[in-house]
């Protein structure tokens, strides 16, 4: 039996490696297990990425074994295999590189370690909803195009003033009394934004703000959180889109013609690209939303990608 893994540390692999897998660890092996193999002249932990190989031409002699299983628990989700090999095609970049960003520095770090607690979920989505929230004509008109949209694609284009976090709000309020998870990106110069304290006032313990003052250590316990399901509604910048989420079914990308929805460092992605393709994989509503639309979204909306909502009549405006 023979897998294929791609290690967290960068190495010579552009897409994957090749190892055989002993028979004290086959009947226990699986994909996305995180495993201990030889690598050059050291032990590094790997991710396995298939369990089913077929070896074509290959001289076997030279395959080196796995040593052990780091750690049995799976901390992707269905579709997050889809998603890296995508990202790393689409973006071309090495395997490796798409997978680190699936793992806080230092979650790898207590992986390596075995210093990781995964608990299980606790699924309580009781809570207290401190809000009298009643919209606007305007905003109902628009919360209902958003609510009821076919394809899941939605590009709220609005009017400064016209209050869309209260449209935001009741999406997410239905999210998660439907049980399910929502997500709110927010450009990285406005991490502590009115958005994002509005949100917090109305659902108190229920939200997760994660911005450049979190420690790693912190970031770290906001992932388990998130994979145990215990955490609700998330607000963070770009990154948040590789956290494991158990049951995500909104998200929502605020000001989307921002530029920092752009990584400038590698592996080099495009947020809005890959919320696109999260959407496609999952059941998860995506809202777009701008006062100054991307010219590419807009077009993109205007061809029938995206649902064009409008909010152009500001709240209390007759």
């Amino acid at each position: 039996m023979y897998c294929i893994v791609s290690p967290f540390s960068k190495t010579f692999d552009e897409i994957w490696l090749i190892y055989f897998v002993p028979d004290f660890l086959s009947n226990h092996l699986v994909v996305w297990n995180i495993v201990e193999i030889p690598l050059k002249s050291q032990i590094e932990v790997a991710v396995v990425l298939n369990t089913e190989v077929e070896l074509w031409d290959i001289e076997t002699s030279k395959i080196k074994s796995l040593i052990s299983i780091k750690n049995s628990d799976i901390f992707f989700q269905k579709y997050h295999k889809e998603l890296i090999l995508w990202i790393a095609k689409y973006y071309f970049t090495p395997i490796h590189n798409s997978l680190s960003i699936f793992f806080p520095r230092n979650l790898r770090e207590k992986i390596i370690k075995d210093k990781i607690e995964i608990n299980k979920p606790w699924n309580n989505y009781s809570y207290t909803y401190n809000h009298n929230l009643v919209l606007s004509e305007p905003q109902n008109k628009a919360f209902t195009e958003v609510k009821t949209v076919s394809n899941k694609k939605v590009l709220l284009y609005w009017l400064t003033g016209s209050w869309k976090t209260e449209i935001y709000i009741k999406l997410i309020k239905e999210t998660i009394d439907w049980w399910a998870q929502a997500l709110l990106l927010i450009p990285e110069i406005i991490l502590t934004n009115q958005i994002s304290e509005k949100i917090s006032k109305v659902f108190w313990d229920q939200v997760l703000i994660i911005n450049s003052t979190v420690t790693d250590a912190t970031k770290t316990k906001y992932w388990i959180d998130i994979y145990n399901g215990n955490a609700k509604i998330i607000i963070w910048t770009r990154s948040a889109l590789f956290y494991p989420y158990k049951n995500l079914d909104l998200i929502i990308i605020d000001e989307e013609h921002d530029n920092s929805y752009v990584s400038d460092s590698s592996p080099r992605y495009n947020a809005i690209e890959v919320a696109n393709k999260i959407s496609d994989l999952t059941w998860a509503k995506l809202l777009l939303a701008s006062w100054t639309p991307s010219i590419k979204n807009m077009y993109q909306a205007l061809k029938g990608k995206y649902k064009l909502v409008s909010l152009l009549e500001r709240y209390g405006e007759k």
